[in-house]
Order: structure tokens, then C-alpha cells, then sequence
């Protein structure tokens, strides 16, 4: 049995994104979490929903939930060792 802790999301956390390079490391930090602001932010790479927050507000959490996924099934990015963007 392979012994693999995960950190407790921040309260503001309803969902997170598995991205790429999270899957292809094994880092469940290397996610898209979505909040209940709600906004999707990925921490691999710093992209959010921002544009499509001001294009449409309709059902604003299933619109941060599909970017999220989306940019998640795409994104290979990941931080810089030292945190700097």
C-alpha cells in the first residue's frame, strides 16, 4: 500500500483539476481548484478564468468548472522550484 498524503484544500475550495503535469508527476498540487468566489485558478501556471468571468455570469460555477477542466486536460506547466511566477 502506497502511502500518499494529500494536503487539506483551503476552505474556499470546492473542486480541484488533476492538470498534466500534476498526472504525470503524481502531484495533486499541481491542480485547477475552483472556490466558491467562484474562480478557477491553476497553480501549475497561474492561469485563471478571468476573461470568461467578464464575458458571462450566467451559472458562473458551472462556467468556472468547464475552463477549469478544460485548461486542466491541457496544461503541462509547472512552478518554479523557488515559487517565483
Amino acid at each position: 500500500m502506497t502511502n500518499n498524503p494529500q494536503a487539506a484544500w483551503p476552505d474556499d475550495v470546492i473542486a480541484r483539476y488533476l492538470t498534466v503535469a500534476g498526472v504525470a508527476l503524481a502531484d495533486p498540487e499541481l491542480a485547477v481548484e475552483v472556490t466558491e468566489f467562484p474562480a478557477a485558478r491553476c497553480k501549475g501556471c497561474g492561469e485563471d478564468d478571468a476573461d470568461d468571468r467578464f464575458v458571462a455570469s450566467y451559472n458562473s460555477m458551472r462556467r468556472a468548472r468547464i475552463w477549469a477542466q478544460a485548461h486542466a486536460e491541457t496544461c503541462r506547466a509547472m512552478p518554479r522550484p523557488d515559487g517565483a511566477r
